[in-house]
């Protein structure tokens, strides 16, 4: 029994020295660290959103939820009766890894922006007719008629956009590569589908603060006038459209998926004209944007405005 037990012993020690031995080995590799200059961050994309319900319920949904849904990071609002202590941010998902707050989505030739973003979720609640589950479901956003109020949308509280404008600029520092265009909101990404962050976010107001992008009045206005009685072709708005970012299909008809893309426009860019169509000022605020954004697709598209305009 003695012999057996020490056989026991001398077989433990050896494995739990050959074991020391190999990570000893493992940590004196010979690698020297040559820093390449070609290589960029993860994350090119900052998408916003709005929670739908109050700061409890939001946190349960994002951190203990069984729908595989998260971001990374929570703003709650000033008066909500489940959060009653001074704002500030909750990191749920640390940036380096995926959260899971964009879903099926599409940017300007980038399909499943869960893997190049950081998503911001805001307490923001819409009193709406129908219940959240039912208006910010896929099949239901994309049949709404959007010249009727189906929701009342509260104003974003004041604190919690100050706290908001602080974090972006703070992850702006950290991944330049989020340029002012690739700040967007959940419904820009997923048009069809999804309606946040609304059309009371205060884009302006980012903007100012030099956040995200907006157009330029004087250019609006001169591409209001050039398109006054030649209106560009819904063709050519799909084609502009497409070319900021959106993903729409040139089919040169009015159909679904255009006016789901229009509604997603105008409700980041003319919030108190939201009704899907292709009118001159929508028209008019995509080319300034594109002109601002990308001189050179806006050239060419003009090019192809003057091109319809010949008898």
């Amino acid at each position: 029994m003695f012999f057996r037990s020490m056989k026991r012993i001398t077989i433990k020690h050896f494995l739990v020295a050959g074991l020391i031995t190999f990570l000893t080995g493992c940590s004196s590799l010979p690698i020297q660290y040559t820093p390449s200059q070609n290589y960029n961050n993860r994350v090119r994309y900052l998408v916003l959103h709005f929670t739908g319900g109050n700061f409890e319920k939001s946190m349960n949904y994002l951190v203990k939820g069984k729908r595989s849904v998260s971001s990374h990071y929570l703003i709650p609002e000033n008066h909500d009766e489940t959060y009653d202590k001074k704002l500030k941010i909750f990191q749920l998902v640390d940036e380096s890894f995926r959260a899971w707050h964009a879903g099926i989505s599409y940017w300007d030739g980038q399909e499943n922006l869960n893997d190049l973003s950081i998503g911001i979720e805001l307490v923001n609640v819409p009193d709406c007719h129908q219940s959240p589950e039912e208006l910010f479901s896929r099949d239901y956003a994309s049949r709404l008629d959007y010249s009727n109020h189906y929701c009342f949308y509260p104003d974003f509280d004041p604190e919690q956009i100050s706290l908001l404008i602080a974090l972006i600029k703070k992850i702006q520092k950290k991944y330049p590569e989020i340029t002012a265009k690739n700040i967007i909101g959940h419904s820009d990404i997923a048009p069809s589908r999804k309606l946040d962050p609304g059309p009371r976010f205060p884009w302006y107001h980012l903007y100012k603060e030099g956040i995200g992008a907006w157009y330029d009045n004087e250019t609006v206005t001169r591409y209001w006038h050039n398109f006054a009685e030649n209106p560009p072709s819904v063709e050519l708005i799909q084609i502009a459209l497409s070319e900021y970012g959106y993903r729409v299909k040139q089919t040169g008809e009015m159909d679904e998926q255009t006016t789901d893309v229009i509604v997603a426009f105008q409700t980041h860019f003319l919030p108190w004209q939201i009704d899907g169509e292709p009118d001159i000022m929508t028209a008019a605020t995509l080319f300034a944007l594109l002109e601002k954004y990308h001189p050179l697709r806006a050239k060419q598209l003009l090019t192809l405005y003057d091109r319809d305009q010949l008898p």
